[in-house]
């Protein structure tokens, strides 16, 4: 039986929540960076506008803050969408500035949307977050001008940026083409499996999440329908699905304990290398060895040079995009995690909105002085679940806060206003994209002496104030977010997965139950969906291991099971090629017993209680033996 796959990680809670990331540093988004904050506040200094510079640069962050990957497409979306949506949180916080209890109402309720909509997708989670941000700014600074200017400011700011991404990506483009790379990346992947065999380690996790990234890469955010898709996605598509008999192949291969025929890997980088680089008429000799594998990569070259999406439908192509914007809806607004996490976010943009914008309530509370909208926004970047732990936010923003402090207090004195600011935002514009890659933390420290410089463009108070200020207003919003975002609610302290696991063995055995019968690319698009399923309880758990207990050692005696569940994915694939190939189905009892076995521990982990024992099937010599083995082992892995 193979072994490996996915390894969890047994650092302290502590450990993993301050570790850096090891992601290369992206030199090309810093100098864009850098040369675009530092342009517009030479423009404003230069028209000696420095508000308006700081509402153009406010755009300019937004684009800086989004993450660079993935398919051009996906890119300009999320950056078109994300500045569209922060002027329209720019222009409702206009309109309540300064008028106390109403300005508390209209921040709650964009809260609320925001946390509803956060929930739907990559793209509307930054959209919601540039909405919550820029209407938090245009409630709390003065007025810039009639009410049309700032928005077209903090636009003109993020076209600007956008301009420099499509350059910068352009003098990028010597390379691949990001598709290509994900594509070829699938191909690589499962060459690393068979180099592994019969031991996977990673490398089987690795080739799951290849997978996911070559599909999303692909298929998401497709404007249009398939019919009216370029030749390259075409041909890309049809590579991909390509891929599916071969990786099927290589998971019979790992479950027999076998090693890979020689050769066989050096074929397929031969072919992901001709993915990568776009070469369709690449000469790539047929792989003779092993008579099954021999058939997966005879047919991966015939469908090398065609462009046209032929054959059977292995990945599953996504749905039109009515019926998708449809379900998003339908999730934002049934779903219950997405209106408790509104909730909690709305509450805490209440208490903070409160403490800015009302008088006197500072005073009652026995705050010495009123504190700026800086609460709100340390809110606003803290509470947001998508990016991590919010208690590990909590406590690394205002460490990050504090580390940059200090330096930026000594700048800002020993450096006068004026022109130094150009030189200023340009090098720590440039940091933000260097340093976001390693933490949360020293993201933190690099966006927070570019913010002050901006704010110090603007504010009559000496800075020795402003910075002191700052750093009151991160402290009291980070316990704003430990005190009303965390510690009163329960499931924020505690794992939060159940419905993915419970959805995990519930597609685990509806796969199961079509192995054996159903046609071979619904089996295949079936295998997909669930290994996406594991993939994000994989993802969760990886998050939970970074919270304070209970939450790491839930997470932690979870992980097992995580384990165990893909062996079990695994040997069912192996059982149903084995089918295909000419060995005898198992009896429907059997395979029914077993799916039965898995429906009964997901209602178990939904109820919190341990899975009944049921009757096993009467044992035969089939397929489904290993099945049956992994789905033990599966139950006894479970901390029930």
């Amino acid at each position: 039986m193979a072994t490996g796959g996915v390894r969890a990680d047994t650092r302290s809670w502590l450990s993993r929540a301050l570790a850096l990331s090891q992601d290369p540093l992206p030199w090309l988004e810093a100098t864009r960076a850098a040369i675009g904050l530092g342009v517009v506040i030479a423009v404003a200094m230069a028209l000696g506008r420095p508000d308006a510079g700081l509402l153009a640069a406010a755009g300019m962050v937004q684009g800086v803050m989004r993450p660079d990957v993935g398919p051009y497409r996906s890119r300009v979306l999320g950056l078109l969408v994300s500045q569209l949506a922060g002027a329209a949180g720019l222009v409702m916080g206009q309109l309540v500035h300064g008028h106390g209890w109403w300005t508390v109402a209209m921040i709650t309720l964009v809260a609320l949307f925001s946390g509803l909509i956060s929930s739907v997708g990559k793209v509307l989670s930054g959209a919601a977050l540039s909405l919550l941000f820029m209407n938090v700014l245009g409630a709390g600074l003065h007025p810039v001008g009639e009410l049309w200017l700032p928005p077209l400011l903090q636009l003109a700011g993020g076209v600007f940026y956008i301009l420099l991404a499509l350059l910068s990506w352009r003098i990028a483009g010597s390379g691949a083409d990001p598709q290509r790379k994900a594509v070829a990346a699938v191909y690589a992947g499962i060459a690393d499996l068979l180099d592994a065999s019969p031991h996977p380690g990673e490398a089987r996790r690795a080739l799951s999440r290849a997978t996911d990234g070559a599909q999303d890469a692909l298929l998401r955010h497709q404007l249009r329908g398939e019919g009216s898709w370029d030749t390259e996605t075409r041909w890309l598509v049809g590579m991909l699905n390509a891929a599916t008999p071969l990786a099927e192949e290589t998971t019979v291969l790992i479950r027999s304990g076998r090693t890979a025929p020689p050769g066989l890997a050096e074929t397929v980088r031969r072919i992901a290398e001709a993915v990568r680089t776009g070469r369709k008429d690449a000469d790539i000799a047929p792989f003779e060895g092993d008579p099954a594998f021999a058939r997966s990569i005879g047919y991966i070259l015939r469908r090398l040079p065609s462009t046209e999406l032929e054959g059977p439908d292995w990945l599953g192509l996504p749905e039109p995009l009515p019926t998708r914007a449809r379900e998003a809806a339908r999730l934002a607004l049934t779903s219950g995690a997405a209106w408790r996490y509104g909730l909690r976010l709305a509450l805490c943009m209440a208490i903070a909105s409160v403490i800015t914008e009302v008088p006197g309530v500072p005073h009652l509370l026995g705050i010495p002085q009123a504190h700026s909208f800086w609460v709100s926004l340390t809110v606003v970047v803290v509470l947001k679940p998508d990016f991590g732990s919010v208690f590990v936010r909590s406590l690394l923003r205002a460490l990050g806060t504090i580390a940059a402090a200090v330096p930026t207090l000594l700048v800002l004195v020993a450096v006068p206003r004026g022109w130094a600011a150009v030189p200023l935002a340009a090098f720590f514009g440039g940091l933000i994209p260097l340093l976001k890659v390693k933490s949360y933390a020293m993201r933190t420290a690099a966006v927070t002496p570019l913010m002050l410089f901006l704010l110090d463009m603007i504010s009559p108070a000496p800075s020795g104030e402003l910075v002191a200020a700052r750093l009151a207003d991160t402290v009291l919003g980070s316990l704003i977010v430990l005190v009303f975002g965390y510690a009163l609610w329960p499931e924020s302290w505690r794992i939060r997965l159940g419905d993915r696991i419970t959805a995990g063995f519930e597609a685990a055995a509806d796969y199961l139950d079509e192995a054996f019968t159903g046609s071979w690319d619904v089996r295949a698009r079936d295998r997909r969906a669930l290994h996406r399923s594991l993939n994000s309880i994989q993802n969760g758990l990886r998050q939970s291991l970074s919270e304070p207990p209970p939450a790491s050692r839930q997470g932690g005696a979870w992980w097992p099971v995580l384990i165990e569940l893909d062996h079990l994915v695994d040997a069912v694939t192996a059982a149903s090629v084995q089918v295909r190939e000419g060995a005898e189905p198992p009896p429907e009892p059997e395979v029914r017993a077993v799916s039965a076995e898995l429906r009964e521990m997901a209602m178990a982990i939904h109820e919190g209680r341990k899975p009944a024992v049921r009757a096993a099937a009467a044992p035969s010599e089939d397929v489904l033996d290993d099945v049956a083995a992994q789905t033990r082992s599966l139950r006894g892995s479970l901390p029930l």
